[in-house]
């Protein structure tokens, strides 16, 4: 009797540390099993031109989405994204970087824009609580007018840029697209910085219980702040590489890149809640948006199909992550 006791105490620990590992990384086995089954579907998925085709495609939204975990990490939202990554682009390629001044220019200004973009935010959400919503609503639309008012609702274009310019969108380092290793490089820091700092650590308590955080001497609401200049600049950073990439950019171009970008953090498990999420899972969550879009456009998918499925994928990763909520309640 006791040896059976004794066999079922060492079994439970063991079965519960094998859950947790599950559910930590089950989205990269989703992610694994979506390639395998992708790569038995079509000849060409599985080749290095689609990979990285796959990769490159998966860049811009990739790096947004890096800052999108912090802000939601936080408690806060962000719809602003796709209209600062649009007017990032425009100004970037209005700048006309020709010569190398200018490319440093159409870097930096854009980058300039986020952070004043996520300030503005920031300060509105976390100093006046405002519902971040609505604020970010708000500067979506204030941020497109001024996109259509600084273009007058045209397309712009830049012809023969500078070299340096032109890598950032659409250079290869080896094999490796450029975006991708830029993607790369901010989902590292991203990672490092929500995993092993003390800002990270405070904003997991901020959005988890912002009065507890406030009561253990956290400043949520520079916390706050922070988290929302961080996706500022990721969505103007991913707003430099689209101009770069394309060259050629119609004003509305930013529409709709929020929710794909929503979509692919919480398909990675961050909590709409706050408090819970991983910048590895962030990009997992890219990944696999990103491989159903490639494989819809290699079977042939009409476009409106594609629409209903990712909006299928959105509603579903937001019941799953509430039905998650109500698990651990």
């Amino acid at each position: 009797m006791r040896q059976g006791t004794s066999s079922v105490r060492t079994g439970g620990p063991n079965q519960s540390w094998y859950a947790a590992i599950l559910q930590k990384y089950s989205i990269w086995v989703v992610l694994m099993l979506l390639v395998l089954g992708m790569g038995l579907l079509s000849d060409v998925f599985l080749t290095w031109g689609n990979i990285f085709n796959v990769l490159r495609q998966a860049s811009i939204i990739g790096i947004v989405a890096v800052g999108m975990t912090f802000v939601i990490i936080g408690g806060g939202f962000d719809l602003s994204v796709g209209a600062v990554l649009a007017f990032s682009a425009i100004m970037s390629i209005q700048m006309q970087p020709v010569t190398p001044g200018r490319t440093a220019l159409a870097v930096l200004l854009p980058l300039l824009v986020g952070v004043t973009t996520g300030t503005v935010n920031g300060f509105l959400v976390g100093f006046l609580r405002v519902n971040p919503f609505i604020t970010t609503l708000g500067t979506q639309f204030v941020a497109l007018g001024i996109t259509l008012l600084y273009t007058n609702g045209q397309h712009v274009w830049v012809w023969n840029p500078d070299p340096v310019y032109a890598a950032i969108g659409g250079g290869f380092l080896g094999p490796v697209p450029i975006p991708v290793l830029i993607f790369a490089g901010v989902a590292a820091l991203g990672h490092l910085v929500l995993s092993y700092t003390n800002f990270g650590q405070y904003l997991m308590a901020t959005g988890a219980n912002e009065g507890a955080a406030v009561l253990s001497g956290i400043r949520t609401l520079w916390i706050k702040v922070a988290s929302f200049i961080i996706v500022g600049t990721t969505a103007a950073l991913g707003g430099v590489v689209l101009g770069s990439r394309v060259k050629n950019l119609d004003p509305t171009a930013g529409i709709g890149y929020e929710f794909e970008i929503i979509t692919a953090v919480v398909l990675g498990g961050t909590s709409l809640s706050g408090g819970r999420g991983s910048v590895l899972n962030t990009v997992a969550g890219v990944l696999i948006l990103t491989l159903i879009a490639n494989a819809m456009t290699l079977l042939n998918i009409s476009h409106h199909y594609q629409l209903v499925i990712r909006g299928l994928i959105l509603v579903g990763s937001v019941a799953l992550d509430a039905s998650s909520r109500r698990r651990t309640a």
